[in-house]
């Protein structure tokens, strides 16, 4: 599953549901698949930051013992983990940037389900 894809598109889904319907509508339900959307993705960007935490603190462990004790090994296992550390951290920055959007996304719904614009 390409996450990115499955967020934008329900991005897009819920932007299409509050700009084409103006009147009133069920918004009951596209609330609640909105916010249980936004809980499954909580739940996603926790995990990526544990993983982007835990990479972190492993460079900082390979660095400190390839600083007392320098090896050519502990230089490579540092390279890749700051190979896999940069895109973990470019994907927690997208997951979270998404959530926060979300919430407004949220916001804008309660707002249409007490009829305001």
């Amino acid at each position: 599953m390409n996450i990115r894809k499955y967020m934008q598109a329900h991005e897009s889904f819920v932007r299409e549901q509050l700009l084409l319907y103006q009147e009133k509508k069920d918004w009951d339900t596209l609330k609640n698949k909105h916010e249980l959307l936004i809980s499954r993705m909580q739940h996603e960007r926790l995990i990526h930051l544990l993983v982007t935490l835990a990479f972190g603190v492993f460079i900082l462990i390979t660095m400190a013992c390839a600083f007392m004790a320098p090896a050519k090994a502990l230089y490579l296992l540092m390279g890749f983990f700051l190979v896999l550390f940069v895109p973990y951290v470019a994907h927690y920055f997208f997951l979270e940037n998404t959530v926060q959007r979300w919430y407004r996304l949220a916001d804008e719904i309660d707002s249409k389900m007490k009829g305001g614009r």
